[in-house]
């Protein structure tokens, strides 16, 4: 289980030095650095996030970045 867990948190990492360079700083402190990652399986990242709200502004504003950073990595 403890190498699952370091290679969601690696791969999640990935993800955000990527983001990062594609966001603004605000967006980024904002909306990705409270994000979790939980687990990997099968090739789906699943995330926590604080909130529904939290969820659906993810969904409207940045599942484009964050869909094409996972397919990335």
């Amino acid at each position: 289980m403890d190498s699952m867990l370091k290679s969601c948190e690696q791969v999640w990492r990935n993800c955000l030095d990527i983001i990062r360079d594609n966001v603004s700083e605000h967006s980024f402190k904002t909306w990705f650095e409270p994000i979790i990652p939980l687990r990997i399986e099968s090739k789906v990242l699943t995330i926590q996030v604080p909130s529904p709200f939290f969820y659906e502004y993810l969904e409207e504003q940045y599942i484009d970045i964050l869909s094409k950073t996972l397919r990335k990595i």
